[in-house]
């Protein structure tokens, strides 16, 4: 609109000015100039308000890479209208934020979305974060508002390291009444017990040996071959147990198994120890069973790499 007005008065100006025989006037006319730019005044307003909202809002949105000039084309493309009293966030607040979403969740809802599952996890490998723990806490510690945890219509699970865990640890008063981490179902260090540990390396070791079932689109076997009698025997499953020497009990296995804390540390152990007992036997001499020395060698050494990670010095 504010586009067309500015070309329509040049034009209009050119065409008096043409009809009247004063196009020879037209540089040394100052009214001239001063109706064109009068014309081209509302496109300018509204550009400039457009470029200097652009700025505001790219300064204020911080997970989006936007030039402000991509921002001020699209305000631009909008009417006005549909622009004034919409909640953008240009300032330094939250209730904007707050609306706009609230705007969000009432689209998904006529969607059929009743409501919004956040899960966050692996803040630590992106490679602008890089796992650094400064940068985990910038980006988490917004987050951290009693007033957007429990907001209608959202539910959040964080899955944090532990260097989150330090900081937290380290925060004033002011930080724990804005945030009310006492009323978030806070588990500051998420450990599974020797039992469930075990039971899912089972569970592993049962889906690594199971046979996939024929694919439908393979095609039939139609030849006849004689297949021996031992090679149709049902095996008896494997067991985390079998693996080791039978002087090593299940008890003491679960709770060798619970010093792990995790599944991601129980699986790197695991791997461990198997290339480590290869690694004793050659093949004339092969020993099928883990025994106690290997088990406990290696668990010590493993053990002593996984503390120098919690405490920030290893790779885990």
């Amino acid at each position: 609109k504010e586009l067309g007005i500015g070309t329509a008065v040049s034009l209009g100006m050119f065409g008096l000015l043409a009809d009247f025989g004063w196009l020879a006037s037209f540089f040394s006319s100052w009214w001239v100039w001063l109706i064109i730019v009068a014309g081209w005044l509302p496109w300018l307003i509204r550009q400039s308000s457009a470029v200097w909202l652009a700025w505001k809002i790219n300064r204020q949105i911080r997970v989006l890479d936007r030039q402000t000039n991509t921002l001020r084309g699209t305000l631009t493309s909008l009417e006005a209208k549909d622009i004034a009293g919409q909640p953008l966030p240009s300032r330094e607040r939250s209730d904007d934020r707050y609306e706009l979403l609230a705007k969000l969740q009432s689209i998904l809802k006529t969607a059929g979305f009743e409501s919004i599952t956040i899960l966050v996890d692996r803040v630590d490998e992106p490679h602008l974060i890089n796992g650094s723990a400064d940068r985990m806490k910038a980006f988490l510690w917004p987050m951290f508002d009693n007033k957007f945890l429990k907001h209608q219509g959202l539910g959040f699970k964080l899955l944090l390291p532990i260097e989150v865990s330090l900081f937290l640890q380290r925060e004033d008063k002011e930080f724990y009444e804005r945030s009310r981490l006492d009323k978030q179902n806070l588990i500051r260090s998420l450990e599974w017990t020797g039992e469930s540990l075990y039971d899912l390396a089972n569970d592993r070791i049962t889906a690594s040996n199971s046979k996939p079932a024929p694919s439908a689109s393979s095609p039939p076997n139609t030849e006849t071959t004689p297949v021996s009698t031992d090679s149709t025997k049902q095996l008896a499953p494997v067991k985390l147990k079998g693996w080791f020497d039978d002087a090593i009990t299940e008890p003491e296995l679960v709770s060798t198994l619970a010093r792990l804390r995790v599944p991601r540390h129980l699986f790197k152990f695991l791997h461990r120890l198997l290339v480590e007992h290869c690694h004793r036997y050659t093949d004339e001499t092969p020993r099928w069973q883990i025994g106690r020395e290997t088990l406990q060698s290696t668990l010590a050494v493993y053990m002593r790499d996984l503390e120098a990670y919690d405490r920030g010095l290893g790779t885990g």
